[in-house]
């Protein structure tokens, strides 16, 4: 039995956002997208074992790496296989750290986790943050804590007739080329339509339409935060319509990656032996073992770019197992620690707050 299935590396294609295709230009074999899967497997087991009671990740079970609010940390999907899944302990899982910890966030939504992985994709669309997700013909959507029907959001009835005018205006002056105006129409009738989808405000939606005009005065002091929120769920609303129509791809998150080719690692070592490293848990900006697993494998997926080899990380993870010094490091592969410390930079710089 093939242990991922076809269906498997069809999801995964789908869900995995360019966080890994920009870590390293392509390669032969698609060295980045199987270090990411290898990284994956290695932290799902632990969460899917405290998550089901159970041990190992059967054959037919998988694991990817999916940025679904494309922070640059990337959520953990896996699929746990068992005959005839029940649908409790087996099937689709999605972990997401939140605060100190990894939450599974599909065990409330009836039927998902036997939803076959070829019926599951991504939306062009955010919500609360976080993309939302095709699951057969259920959209779920994030509700600041979990996945659920997107049919039990509350949605409104806005009078958009300014905001199109306006939108329009806009549009037509960015792009003024001939044969636009029904692309025009179309794409500021997709914003005002997810805008009702997502429940804004007919006063958000009177004050972005200023916005969008001349001589708008930016809201200050109290009021400034309550804009910046309004703001930026315009942004991703505009984003998200210009991905549904092709125009564009939602951008990942910046990283200062390394430049070298990767080699294909294998992680087992290194994931189980990071997050128990003083320095890693005790560092204030991660304190707790899930945290310190997230930046694990962020550290995982960013030391390939700077060339280590497997070699290299072997040592890592002896240095990560106090069984060798600095010094042993060094004496080894001057270039390792340094390394080390850039991709480690690099994750601290962008981990996300508790």
């Amino acid at each position: 039995m093939k242990l991922i299935s076809t269906q498997a590396i069809a999801l995964a294609l789908t869900l995995l956002i360019a966080n890994v295709q920009s870590a390293s230009a392509q390669q032969p074999e698609n060295i980045p997208w199987e270090n990411s899967m290898a990284i994956a497997r290695n932290m799902a087991i632990g969460l899917l074992q405290r998550q089901t009671g159970s041990n190992g990740l059967p054959l037919a079970s998988f694991a990817v790496e999916v940025d679904l609010n494309l922070d640059g940390f990337p959520e953990i999907f896996a699929y746990r296989y068992a005959p005839g899944c029940d649908g409790i302990n087996c099937g689709n899982f999605l972990f997401v750290l939140e605060g100190d910890s990894y939450q599974e966030v599909l065990g409330g939504i009836p039927g998902v986790r036997l939803v076959p992985q070829d019926k599951i994709g991504l939306s062009a669309f955010k919500r609360n943050g976080f993309l939302d997700i095709q699951s057969d013909t259920m959209t779920i959507g994030w509700d600041g804590k979990r996945y659920v029907d997107a049919t039990t959001f509350p949605a409104t009835s806005l009078d958009g007739a300014a905001f199109l005018t306006a939108c329009q205006k806009a549009k037509a002056n960015e792009q003024p080329a001939e044969g636009e105006a029904e692309r025009v129409v179309s794409e500021c009738q997709c914003q005002l339509n997810r805008f009702q989808a997502i429940s804004f405000a007919q006063a958000d939606l009177d004050m972005y339409t200023t916005s969008i005009g001349e001589n708008f005065k930016y809201p200050t002091g109290d009021k400034e935060k309550a804009w910046q929120v309004t703001a930026k769920n315009a942004e991703d609303v505009g984003t998200g319509c210009d991905v549904a129509s092709g125009k564009s791809q939602w951008p990942p998150a910046y990283f200062s990656h390394g430049d070298q080719p990767q080699q294909k690692l294998n992680f087992d070592g290194f994931i189980a032996a990071c997050p128990k490293q003083d320095f890693i848990l005790t560092n204030h900006k991660v304190g707790s073992p899930d945290r310190a697993l997230s930046l694990c494998g962020c550290l995982a997926r960013e030391v390939p770019t700077y060339g280590v080899s497997q070699e290299g990380l072997d040592l890592l993870t002896r240095y990560y197992r106090d069984e060798i010094s600095d010094a042993d490091v060094d004496a080894r592969d001057a270039n390792l620690l340094p390394a080390h410390d850039k991709a480690s930079d690099a994750c601290l710089a962008a981990f996300p707050s508790k």
